[in-house]
């Protein structure tokens, strides 16, 4: 059987995730937001209904959300609303640092770091941060970050690249962090040039995925992602990062080509993987939500609680979890929030414990006790 894989989709600026899946039955929520920021019930643009409620409250993704309408009705998909992060705070960056430690101040790295520690996964690309730079939950672990898998390899050259890795590997290599490290990139590189297919000219051909993707940076990342697991280069985990979700102002536009690049992204990646899906775990987050009043901009600010989403071949989706508080004025979190009834560590761990198999994750999550919430079948 395949090692299990675990794909996180971070949703960089604060996705609103009480637009993506609203609440659209909750009397508090129709009273308080601006129809255009909030799921209609009817007409042109009705949302997506959920077939399993919170609270007997009528949740509909966004009428530019069907792909995850799709993975939700066909049990893959689930929804655990009012989530995140229990220290909240508004600032992007104190929130991202938090949420992708996931361990008091002073602790050492980030939670995927801290995995790998634990675990230490065998295989030649045991964990990839996909984009331009190391997420925090890497930060401590000396993963390779690539865009593209052709980001790894040394020149095409062969006699030029084994000269270059060799001069890297005599000069760091008596080096305790950084000698280890140049070593696994020359035989990555040598790796990957006998698994890509390569042109005339001894360059990496494009991936040709088995579906079509839609255009987009998310779109590329998932791609590289997909084309890592089919060369079975033992990858398990790999991270990608999906910003432009601030949406401060002119929400109603951005946010539905937002969603909507999210959508069909997430639902050509699964439909690309085949069978291997059966062995992987998409868990897409954000470092907070928006607060329940929109602004006059036509936007809305910093909150807290949001929505997240588990997606997996063994995932007992079609549901939702967790406690939603309601949007009462007694119930808000600050008089302004969506308050959080479920701390994301609850969903992390489960998917830590019950899908890639981790016998402890006491180092991983410090200080935090988990409580099983039936993700998984």
């Amino acid at each position: 059987m395949a090692d299990p894989i675990l794909v996180v989709v971070f949703l960089r600026g604060g996705a609103d995730g009480l637009n993506m899946i609203s609440p659209s039955g909750d009397t508090d929520f129709i009273a308080a937001r601006d129809p255009r920021l909030r799921v209609a019930r009817k007409g042109d643009e009705a949302g997506f209904v959920l077939k399993d409620q919170l609270d007997d409250v009528d949740f509909r993704f966004h009428h530019r959300a069907r792909g995850l309408s799709e993975l939700f009705e066909a049990g893959e998909l689930l929804v655990v609303h009012a989530a995140g992060l229990i220290d909240g705070t508004r600032s992007h960056f104190a929130a991202q640092d938090r949420m992708e430690r996931a361990a008091e101040a002073g602790s050492a790295g980030g939670w995927l770091a801290r995995w790998l520690a634990e675990m230490s996964p065998e295989g030649d690309l045991p964990a990839l941060a996909v984009g331009d730079s190391i997420p925090e939950s890497f930060r401590g672990s000396g993963v390779p970050v690539a865009s593209t898998l052709d980001d790894l390899l040394l020149p095409s050259n062969h006699d030029l690249a084994h000269q270059i890795g060799q001069q890297m590997l005599d000069g760091f290599a008596g080096h305790p962090l950084i000698g280890p490290q140049v070593g696994k990139l020359l035989d990555l590189s040598n790796l990957l040039t006998n698994r890509l297919t390569m042109d005339e000219n001894n360059e990496p051909k494009a991936y040709q995925p088995s579906v079509d993707y839609p255009k987009g940076s998310l779109s590329e990342a998932l791609q590289t992602v997909a084309q890592t697991i089919k060369l079975d280069l033992g990858l398990r985990i790999a991270t990608v990062d999906n910003g432009g979700w601030d949406t401060h102002d002119s929400q109603q536009g951005d946010f539905a080509r937002q969603t909507n690049r999210l959508s069909r992204s997430l639902m050509s990646f699964w439909r690309d993987l085949g069978e291997r899906r059966d062995n992987v775990t998409v868990v897409v987050m954000s470092e907070f939500g928006r607060r329940l009043r929109n602004n006059t901009a036509g936007g809305t600010d910093h909150g807290y609680g949001n929505a997240m989403m588990v997606l997996g071949g063994n995932v007992k989706g079609g549901r939702m979890l967790g406690r939603w508080p309601g949007l009462g004025n007694e119930a808000l979190d600050r008089g302004a929030d969506l308050a959080i009834t479920t701390d994301y560590r609850l969903v992390l761990s489960e998917i830590l414990t019950q899908h890639m198999q981790t016998p402890d994750i006491s180092g991983i999550f410090p200080d935090f006790a988990p409580n099983p919430m039936g993700i998984f079948a």
